[in-house]
């Protein structure tokens, strides 16, 4: 079994547990769950299902772009909790399957939520990046760096570092992707907890004055990018991403 499809079959015991009312963590869960202690608007929600990623993770499909997350952001129960849309939907197949839907771009999720932006600006970022229009929301793989939700994130997140390497960066090694796009300064911090070194920053001419990205090495074939700007932790607009696609051209 690839390490990827054992990272899928873990989380589709687990959260298939969990939908099924068993909400006893894994040993492995409670660890994580422990990296973390946000307060108040930060403090962690256990009454919904975590979501450690979504996206194309299952199957042999190869996401057309794969990105880092902090965590699943606030929690949403009429969709999420043990009574949820989601959360039925996930007990009548998989979170796996689940996941690999496209669900917050679904018509359930956009006619109670609205537009999902924060799916789409990333889709257009991909289109961009691959000059390829015909990019859905739903070919994106997104992972996160800690799988639990809060409606913001107030202190460190920081998982022991064979949590990340088994979850993360080790079912993302099986995909045939050369690059993974993460936004925000927090993962540059969770790059020193992976041991990935200081990376080097790229030499983009950066239409925004502020932005910048620096770049770690995974394995052999793939690296790391951390992309930060002063108060945004989002994708580039046209012109820097243009300006990052002809960087990378020259990696």
């Amino acid at each position: 079994m690839s390490k990827r499809d054992a990272v899928v079959e873990f989380w589709d015991v687990e959260i298939g547990r969990w939908v099924q009312g068993e909400h006893r963590l894994h040993p492995e869960l409670a660890r994580w769950l422990a990296s973390y202690n946000g307060q108040g608007a930060g403090a962690v929600d256990l009454t919904v299902f975590p979501e450690p990623y979504i996206g194309p993770l299952a199957g042999t499909r190869t996401p057309a772009l794969v990105m880092l997350g902090l965590n699943p952001g606030g929690a949403a129960p009429a969709f999420q909790s043990i009574t949820g849309i989601y959360t039925d939907r996930i007990r009548q197949s998989s979170y796996g399957q689940w996941a690999a839907s496209g669900p917050y771009i679904d018509e359930v999720w956009e006619s109670s939520n609205g537009r999902n932006v924060y799916q789409q600006n990333r889709a257009r970022f991909a289109r961009r990046l691959h000059q390829d229009d015909s990019i859905e929301a739903r070919d994106l793989l997104y992972l996160e760096l800690y799988p639990f939700h809060s409606a913001k994130v107030t202190g460190s997140i920081r998982p022991h570092r064979d949590l990340l390497r088994r979850f993360t960066l080790n079912p993302i090694a099986d995909l045939d992707v050369p690059h993974v796009f993460a936004f925000g300064k927090p993962w540059l911090a969770a790059a020193d907890l992976l041991g990935l070194g200081e990376g080097r920053a790229l030499p983009v001419q950066w239409a925004t004055p502020s932005r910048q990205a620096q770049v770690f090495p995974l394995n052999q074939h793939q690296s790391l990018i951390v992309m930060t700007q002063h108060g945004y932790a989002g994708p580039p607009g046209a012109a820097d991403t243009e300006a990052l696609a002809t960087e990378l051209a020259r990696m």
